[in-house]
Formats: C-alpha cells, sequence, structure tokens
C-alpha cells in the first residue's frame, strides 16, 4: 500500500458530507451523488464513475451497508465485505467522498445532501428511477444524468462468467 494512504480518508459521516456540500454550494461547486453496492469492482463501474466524476466538482459516492447489499440482492450476498468495498473505492481516483448507508433507497441521503446531479446507470433508464429518489432531486432543483455504459460489463455478468466458467 501507497505510503501515506489512509483508505478511511474519503469515507464521511452524513453530517460530514452536510458541511462538505454545503461549503462547495458556496464556492458554486457542483455536487454530484451516485451510489451502488460495488461487490467486484470492475471496468463498467471504473467507466462510469470517471463519466459521473467528470459532472461534479465534489463527487460523492454512496455505498450500501452489507445488510442493505443481503436485503436487496438476496442471500449470499454482498459478494465481499462493506471494508473491502470501501478500501478499494479509497482508491479511485476520481471519487472524492465516500458515504456508507444501510438503507434500500438513499432517498434520506439525497433530502438531506440536495446534490446537483444524481448519476446513473442508463440501464436504470428500462428498470426505471426510484420514483421517491426521483421526485427528491427534481423537488431540491437537481437533474438525474443517465450515464451510458456497456451492458455487458457487469457484476452479473461477471458472477455468471465465473459460475458458468466462460
Amino acid at each position: 500500500m501507497s505510503e501515506g494512504f489512509d483508505p478511511a480518508s474519503k469515507v464521511r459521516t452524513l453530517d460530514e458530507l452536510i458541511d462538505i456540500a454545503q461549503d462547495a454550494r458556496r464556492e458554486g461547486r457542483t455536487v454530484v451523488w451516485t451510489n451502488g453496492c460495488f461487490e467486484i469492482l470492475h471496468a463498467g463501474h471504473i467507466e462510469f464513475l470517471m463519466k459521473a466524476a467528470r459532472l461534479a466538482d465534489v463527487f460523492i459516492v454512496g455505498v450500501n451497508s452489507d445488510a442493505s447489499v443481503a436485503a436487496l440482492k438476496g442471500t449470499g450476498r454482498p459478494l465481499t465485505a462493506l471494508e473491502e468495498r470501501t478500501l478499494v473505492l479509497s482508491a479511485v481516483e476520481c471519487i472524492d467522498y465516500l458515504a456508507v448507508f444501510d438503507e434500500p433507497t438513499c432517498e434520506r441521503i439525497l433530502e438531506t445532501l440536495r446534490p446537483e446531479v444524481y448519476a446513473k446507470g442508463m440501464h436504470h433508464l428500462h428498470g426505471g428511477i426510484h420514483d421517491g429518489e426521483r421526485r427528491i432531486v427534481e423537488r431540491s432543483g437537481g437533474c438525474i444524468a443517465l450515464i451510458a455504459g456497456d451492458p455487458a460489463m457487469s457484476t452479473e455478468n461477471i458472477v455468471a462468467r465465473i459460475r458458468g466458467g466462460n
């Protein structure tokens, strides 16, 4: 590990992020939020994160807690523990801050942080963006940025290839 690198340095509490977002707004900077489980960080994630970060002056990534991933994905999930997921994400240069949350959606955080941009993968176009999240972002004057990526690059596809041996 690189000397001086503190993997926990990007993980912040919601209260800390509120102050960071307020300071950024006062300075005319754009806060962008995205979130996910990030069980196996792969090229699709990195491509998405880099594109989302280009929209931001301050880029905050929410990470579902282990309990939240299990509730969303089912038995045997998450594939990797929260500590591992935040360690790997902390090393991604384009991410400014990380926030861990226990809820199945990030409505409470969106309501509190009021990011100017909520970045989501294009696959949410067909599956829909959670109505509560969408309403909160729009009500606070923000927008949702749908970011295109290669649909073949997904955790589910990687797991299927591993299990299938392909």
